[in-house]
């Protein structure tokens, strides 16, 4: 009998946990900008900057380049999937 309210429990946990959404996460796919090295000897390619300039005042102070991203692809603007209506000729 006592097992009974604990499975109801897990039902009804794992039902409202089902039904989270979950949040848009950002990678490197969605930044146009990304800073090329920073330290000597350093290659590394960060790409979390929304414009040049955000990545040239992060780079002031440690040296590096900021580079267009290769990954970044604008995305085209959604559709809201209502047709629009014609009017008939006059």
């Amino acid at each position: 009998m006592t097992r009974m309210p604990i499975i109801a429990l897990f039902v009804i946990a794992a039902a409202l946990l089902g039904q989270a959404q979950v949040s848009n996460a950002q990678s490197a796919y969605s930044y146009p900008w990304c800073s090329l090295g920073g330290t000597k000897g350093s290659n590394a390619l960060s790409c979390y900057y929304t414009s040049w300039e955000q990545c040239r005042t992060t780079m002031s102070g440690i040296g590096g380049n900021c580079v267009q991203s290769p990954y970044y692809h604008e995305q085209a603007p959604r559709h809201s999937g209502v047709k629009k209506r014609h009017r008939p000729a006059p």
